[in-house]
């Protein structure tokens, strides 16, 4: 919102003149709101003279997330997206603003390429920050190694879990064998991510040297040492995780991957050279505790999601709702839930 926040702080006064050049002046009364939370975009505005409170709505109560004064430039983000106005905009006296449409100013950047270079720049930088703090977790891995996200489903589910009478299931009878078997997968063999599905017994695999595709096996066929032997071909862990580096640098280096916007490029490189595979230890310990998660007496455990490549084991639980922890969480998550 300030002016070294703003998509056009690296501009030269001469450059900024000319920007303002394409605007026009527009007066406001004392607490006049010049635009609502919600509204749709289509110009932003230069502060001639005057004070501006941005605000956003928490509870039904308006509170100011800054005050902006001469100068300072808002809601220029309106020229370059389809999003609607995150906060409201509101005099605090008397002002004077500059407006600029979003066809006007996106005419004049066409004829100016020098400074549509330098605000290419400054967007695709906002949108990589912007990108980052909305995702729960990075392209290759998490974007913190503490990670704990509830996502809250149907509440009538919840109210009910306690009436719902808990039944055996074809994946409770052979837990402790389907547990050895999951560990050799993604440990010993070509899977680099499962989702076990423990009321149906439905496993899905993910193989490294097929990773566009999932396969559908039943627990019961996993539990077989030569069903493993005839699907899964056995790659050392250290094997799967040099192949799987090598196939992030494969796509890093192919000519589509350059055709996407810089925003994009940067995260992934960024991900890809801090990547690492989740340990062999705590795929053991998060796979140990299956049998623990599956026998908690109300909520137990539905399904679960665990990948080698992102530390982020994703649980679904029969009171709805899914929750996203990072393997360091994972104890924290057992001891807080069955007392471990």
């Amino acid at each position: 919102m300030a002016e070294n926040q703003s998509l056009f702080h690296d501009l030269s006064d001469v450059e900024l003149a000319d920007m303002q050049s394409c605007s026009i002046i527009k007066n406001f009364s004392a607490n006049e709101i010049i635009f609502n939370e919600g509204d749709v975009l289509d110009s932003f505005y230069i502060i001639e003279s005057g004070s501006v409170s941005i605000q956003i709505d928490k509870s039904g109560q308006s509170e100011q997330v800054c005050k902006l004064n001469k100068g300072d430039y808002f809601g220029e983000m309106a020229i370059f997206t389809k999003a609607k106005r995150t906060a409201t905009a509101v005099t605090i006296g008397d002002a004077v603003l500059r407006c600029v449409t979003k066809d006007v100013f996106l005419s004049f950047i066409k004829s100016h390429p020098v400074i549509e270079e330098k605000i290419n720049l400054v967007l695709a930088k906002r949108n990589e920050e912007l990108s980052l703090k909305e995702n729960l977790m990075g392209a290759t891995g998490l974007n913190a190694k503490k990670l704990h996200v509830s996502i809250k489903g149907d509440p009538s589910l919840r109210e009910s879990a306690f009436m719902r009478e808990r039944y055996e299931s074809v994946v409770d009878k052979m837990l402790p064998e389907l547990q050895s078997s999951l560990q050799e997968l993604l440990l010993n063999r070509c899977i680099y991510r499962l989702f076990i599905n423990m009321n149906s017994g439905e496993v899905r695999t993910y193989s490294i040297f097929n990773p566009l595709n999932e396969d559908i096996h039943t627990a019961n066929k996993l539990v077989s040492k030569s069903y493993i032997e005839r699907h899964f071909p056995v790659i050392s862990y250290e094997d799967k995780e040099k192949y799987i580096k090598r196939l992030f640098n494969f796509i890093l280096t192919d000519e589509l991957f350059k055709k996407i916007p810089d925003h994009f490029q940067n995260i992934f490189n960024k991900s890809n050279a801090d990547w690492q595979a989740v340990t062999a230890e705590e795929i053991i310990n998060v796979i140990s505790k299956l049998s623990t998660l599956r026998s908690i007496e109300c909520f137990y455990l539905r399904n679960i999601s665990i990948s080698i490549v992102q530390d982020a084991i994703r649980m679904q639980f029969n009171c709805d709702g899914t929750h996203i922890v990072s393997s360091e969480d994972y104890k924290q998550f057992l001891k807080d839930n069955v007392d471990e």
